[in-house]
């Protein structure tokens, strides 16, 4: 019976040592090496866009259909409401695609010369579509009811700046506002005016 207790205590003795010695061997082990992606470990797609839209443009690099001046303004400094993000040129623009630099149809394109000859890339819903996705329609409209009349004819570019220092419709006066209503409902009033007066216009239109 004794010799049956002592080799149990032998056995409860070999057992405890090993428990004991279990911690010491795995922190003996090297630490295993794991990679955590942070945001500073991710392109910014601001310095991307920039190698060629350079942010800070002077006159003779800014020309051209895709390069309107220097990119200024709030939404280099501001958030999406929606998702709490950091606004960056993908955020309004969308990707570009392996043939962006032959100017395919990839990226949204804002038009702001509502009177040019040259038919937009995108339509004015789809322009209107990506600035509505902050801006909503609800607060636009307890701004001024012209954003409403005009949500679904004219692309928000027509009004306003993209890349402002300074936007110009901020702040606008009354007076100031009902001139640029005036300027541009005048305008095209006269272009209508020239285009029922073109002959040519006139067999095109009855053809």
């Amino acid at each position: 019976m004794n010799v049956v207790l002592k080799k149990m205590v032998k056995l409860a003795a070999l057992l405890g040592a090993m428990i004991v010695a279990l911690p010491a061997s795995a922190a003996s082990k090297p630490a295993e090496l794991s990679y955590q992606p942070t945001l500073e470990n991710q392109r910014n797609p601001n310095e991307y866009c920039a190698k060629c839209h350079k942010l800070e443009a002077n006159e003779e690099q800014s020309g051209g259909d895709l390069h309107f001046g220097k990119f200024h303004g709030t939404h280099l400094s501001k958030t999406n409401p929606a998702t709490g993000k950091p606004i960056t040129c993908v955020s309004c623009h969308g990707n570009i695609s392996e043939n962006h630099r032959r100017g395919v149809k990839d990226v949204m394109r804002f038009e702001s010369n509502i009177f040019s000859d040259k038919t937009p890339m995108y339509s004015v819903q789809e322009q209107n579509q990506v600035c509505f996705s902050c801006h909503r329609p609800e607060k636009l409209r307890e701004k001024l009811w012209a954003h409403d009349v005009h949500a679904m004819k004219l692309p928000c570019a027509a009004c306003h700046t993209l890349h402002p220092e300074k936007d110009a419709m901020k702040g606008i006066e009354k007076k100031q506002r009902v001139k640029l209503c005036v300027d541009c409902h005048g305008e095209q009033q006269k272009r209508k005016a020239l285009k029922d007066l073109d002959p040519t216009t006139k067999q095109k239109d009855s053809q």
